[in-house]
């Protein structure tokens, strides 16, 4: 931050211009999946991501978190806060689900090796994933979120809003672990249609 000019520099920052014929800075966000993360970037001011597909648990305590530290760091209400989920939208709950488990059997297989992995298809994950894991809450359950959200557009919907009122947030970014990439661009097409989103805005989400 301080080679961007946005704090007090000193020693060799205070020698180092490296916005020099840019004209605007690019704006500091941290991106974080727990509550220190949400304490620092709201004490500093600073946007902040929540990796809600990573630890879906603590995404409402830490969002809310970075938003109180945010208002007693700069008196103000606008903070900038983004909750990032992994979804999978079909045009059936049950279709969804069953994409749903390439991401788990992908998770399992880093699991199992330490070592990432290309995401495995539908098909590959089926003989992979016992029936617990494939029938694992793709949707929120006795207040507790999953770490993907599957269905139809309609489902996924109403999760995604819940999920933003809970946290307080304006902005939702999605992942997606969807191998065949004619059901992945349907998952996005479905899934703008439903939140009134420009089709290319999904597309390079």
């Amino acid at each position: 931050m301080a080679h961007l000019g946005q704090r007090p520099a000193d020693g060799a920052f205070a020698r180092l211009n490296p916005a020099a014929g840019i004209p605007s800075r690019p704006e500091v966000w941290i991106l974080g999946s727990s509550g220190t993360s949400a304490r620092t970037a709201g004490e500093l001011g600073l946007g902040y991501a929540f990796a809600g597909f990573i630890n879906p648990d603590g995404a409402a305590r830490a969002l809310l978190r970075h938003g109180a530290f945010a208002h007693a760091a700069t008196g103000s209400d606008g903070r900038r806060a983004i909750l990032a989920v992994s979804a999978v939208v079909a045009d059936t709950d049950a279709e969804a689900q069953r994409l749903a488990w390439s991401r788990t059997a992908l998770l399992a297989r880093v699991a199992r090796t330490g070592s990432s992995a290309l995401v495995p298809t539908v098909e590959e994950a089926a003989r992979e994933l016992g029936d617990a894991e494939k029938e694992a809450p793709t949707v929120i359950t006795d207040g507790r979120w999953p770490r993907q959200t599957a269905g139809s557009p309609a489902t996924v919907r109403d999760q995604i809003e819940q999920m933003a009122k809970a946290t307080g947030v304006d902005e939702v970014m999605v992942q997606d672990m969807i191998a065949d990439p004619q059901a992945r661009a349907h998952s996005r097409a479905l899934l703008a249609q439903a939140l009134g989103v420009a089709p290319n805005r999904a597309a390079a989400a």
